[in-house]
């Protein structure tokens, strides 16, 4: 089997320091890397495997009033994100600027928001680490991911929230369509 060549993925200095103080002793950062994506397949395969005779279904549309939570950094995706969901008739659109805040506004709301719309890479607490965090309270909506970067990083998150439970419906990179919004919500655009 040969391997697609891959696009680089650039380490900061700061990220570099916190990989290499995880490493032990006789281990290199490639070894650590290796390891990390071989035990995100295990854990993905698990998970498919124990989903195998289960099927998720989508909320029928207009069986009730969909709710959605954004959590993007961005003030202009926040706009056009609302204005777009509106316009399919989402009744509520709520918005959080990073991962913390979406953890926030996701336990403050009385109902679980049926579908959730989250950038990857975000200041403070970013993508993958509210991805986790959504696994930890079994968070059981449609999960959306987007990313104005990598598409090899949007993919790598993809699997490892499914390997973590959760229902991802798609990722996109920005801008997301309107139409790849309402196919993938179920909704007609």
């Amino acid at each position: 089997m040969q391997l697609p060549s891959l696009p680089a993925i650039p380490i900061t200095a700061a990220l570099r320091a916190d990989i290499e103080s995880l490493l032990g002793a006789e281990e290199s950062l490639s070894e650590f890397v290796l390891t990390a994506v071989l035990e995100s397949l295990e854990r993905r395969r698990h998970a498919a495997a124990q989903r195998a005779d289960t099927t998720h279904r989508l909320p029928a549309p207009h069986s009730s009033p969909l709710r959605v939570l954004v959590v993007d950094d961005d003030d202009f995706s926040h706009t056009v994100l609302r204005e777009m969901l509106l316009s399919l008739g989402v009744a509520e659109v709520h918005t959080a600027r990073d991962g913390s805040t979406g953890a926030e506004v996701l336990a403050q709301m009385p109902h679980a928001p049926d579908f959730l719309i989250c950038d990857m890479v975000m200041p403070h607490t970013d993508g993958l680490d509210f991805l986790g965090h959504l696994a930890k309270v079994q968070y059981r909506g449609g999960v959306i991911l987007l990313s104005g970067g990598d598409s090899l990083m949007l993919s790598i998150a993809a699997e490892v929230a499914v390997s973590d439970g959760l229902r991802v419906l798609g990722s996109f990179a920005k801008p997301l369509q309107r139409d790849d919004l309402a196919d993938v919500l179920g909704l007609t655009p």
